[in-house]
């Protein structure tokens, strides 16, 4: 389990499950297997495959989030046996000394980002297979975790400099890319995706003469300890209007990068609605991992996802949420265009 966001109630988490053994899960997914160094079997979770053998299997690792009045996956801190931060997984890395080549190869990318842009070594964690000891020295990806927005800021400035500048690192969703399996967004096209994550910048290969390979690189941007919040109000109540699609323009993105992904909207136009007269949401708020990064203020964005009614000591507001659950990948943000008026007719047919 990875603990998923922010607001969490006191003495628990709420999270998103990665892992299982092979005596508990199975998955036809050639990119499931994980192979620990002391033996066994591991598979990954993808999509909301983590979710859906949780809730179903395992309900005492269910979490109940009041507002909502239901429960999601969690732990609490009795059921914790171990926890393990991504920053003192890189410390930990640095302390024993690469003793792999992709341990390595992690250095030596680590190096090229600091050499271009303004970053501390305490700027940057691990999370995957790496932090846990089952990767792979000569078939795992990196996977690297980028502190706040300052360092997310630098760290990508620095992939402009390196991917336009430098042959031995190019964008992973540059010209050439196509999807690896059967394309499952339904509200997305292979191209459009590739235009929306090839601008984050943060997915890429780099050529390393450590390993010998080109080696994929992942940064997630995680926020630094002083930008954490946690909002958590057991005294709110979050009521589902039902299943929307909708044009807006975004206002703020400055928490697009961070999970979950929000952003601020203004100028919303339904294009399907579960209610007549649907009120109109101030906020986009995306579990979805996908859709981090999505848009930047003034686009126009198409989203499709879940209206909600939030009622809280400072009044009622709406969002349209993109979560684990069904529908899950006909859920989408994108962007549709520049900034503009919504100017489709006034009644959004009805949701199905």
């Amino acid at each position: 389990m990875r603990v998923l966001g922010y607001d969490h109630p006191p003495g628990g988490w709420f999270c998103e499950p990665l892992y299982a053994p092979c005596s508990l899960f199975r998955s036809r997914d050639p990119r499931a297997p994980r192979l620990p160094r002391d033996g066994g079997l591991y598979l990954k979770f993808y999509g909301d495959e983590g979710w859906r053998f949780v809730m179903d299997r395992f309900p005492s690792y269910r979490l109940k989030h009041e507002p909502l009045d239901a429960y999601l996956v969690g732990l609490r801190a009795r059921q914790v046996a171990e926890a393990r931060r991504t920053d003192e997984g890189l410390r930990e890395l640095a302390r024993r000394g690469p003793d792999d080549a992709l341990c390595r190869a992690l250095w030596e990318l680590l190096d090229e980002l600091r050499a271009v842009g303004d970053l501390r070594l305490g700027d940057f964690g691990v999370f995957g297979s790496i932090l846990h000891g089952f990767h792979h020295p000569a078939l795992s990806d990196l996977d690297l975790v980028v502190y706040g927005r300052r360092a997310l800021g630098e760290a990508r400035e620095a992939l402009v400099e390196l991917y336009s500048s430098d042959p031995s690192f190019k964008n992973e969703f540059g010209p050439g890319w196509s999807p690896d399996r059967r394309w499952p967004w339904r509200s997305i096209s292979p191209s459009e995706f590739a235009w929306h994550q090839g601008r984050k910048l943060i997915y890429g290969f780099f050529s390393s003469r450590e390993a010998g390979r080109w080696v994929k690189f992942e940064l997630e941007p995680v926020r630094s300890w002083g930008e954490v919040r946690n909002s958590y109000d057991p005294s709110e109540r979050v009521r589902k209007l039902g299943w929307a699609i909708l044009e807006a323009t975004v206002s703020d993105a400055s928490s697009s990068p961070f999970m979950p992904s929000s952003y601020g909207l203004e100028d919303v136009c339904f294009i399907e609605a579960p209610v007549p007269n649907p009120p109109e949401p101030d906020l986009a708020l995306c579990y979805v991992d996908e859709f981090r990064l999505q848009a930047v203020e003034g686009e126009r964005i198409l989203v499709a996802g879940w209206l909600e009614e939030v009622e809280g000591p400072r009044g009622t507001r709406h969002q349209v949420v993109l979560t684990y659950g069904p529908r899950y990948h006909e859920q989408v943000i994108k962007v549709v265009g520049p900034g503009a008026r919504c100017n489709r007719p006034s009644s959004p047919r009805p949701g199905a």
